[in-house]
């Protein structure tokens, strides 16, 4: 008796999941990894911008006390 692995139903275009992440794939991740990779780049964008922010206040702050 032979046991057939199921095939995938859909294939994933890399290349536009590529762009819409920002980063490069291998292009054999699996679904799962991409929602992690997904989850890791909305992490990483969410801390870039409230680094941003933080800095933005310094400098107000900086310029309000020499002002």
């Amino acid at each position: 008796m032979r046991i057939f692995k199921p095939k995938p139903r859909y294939k994933i275009n890399y290349h536009a999941v590529s762009k819409h992440l920002g980063v490069n794939l291998r292009g054999n991740e699996t679904f799962d990894e991409l929602l992690k990779i997904e989850q890791q780049v909305k992490e990483y964008n969410e801390r870039k911008a409230r680094i941003a922010e933080e800095n933005a206040n310094i400098q107000r702050v900086d310029a309000q006390v020499k002002g």
